[in-house]
């Protein structure tokens, strides 16, 4: 599922997946701004099946705390 989920921000993105790691912060790259943000919830969402909260989507402003939300949801293991 990991794979999924590196893909998926990737894609979003536009950036190569190997780039993609837990530790990759909205503020510490600039091509994560409010829009590839909203951008990455949609995404997500559809993906997964599911509707994030609003806490949720305030909280995943790093990869590894997307994981966390999205384990949290049952989405992911």
């Amino acid at each position: 599922m990991d794979e999924k989920i590196k893909s998926l921000l990737a894609e979003v993105l536009q950036l190569p997946a190997a780039t993609i790691t837990d530790d990759l912060e909205m503020k510490s790259t600039d091509v994560w701004d409010s829009l590839k943000h909203m951008e990455m919830v949609v995404s997500l969402e559809q993906s997964f099946g599911i509707e994030l909260t609003f806490d949720e989507i305030v909280a995943m402003r790093s990869v590894g705390e997307i994981k966390r939300v999205l384990r949290g949801r049952g989405a992911v293991e």
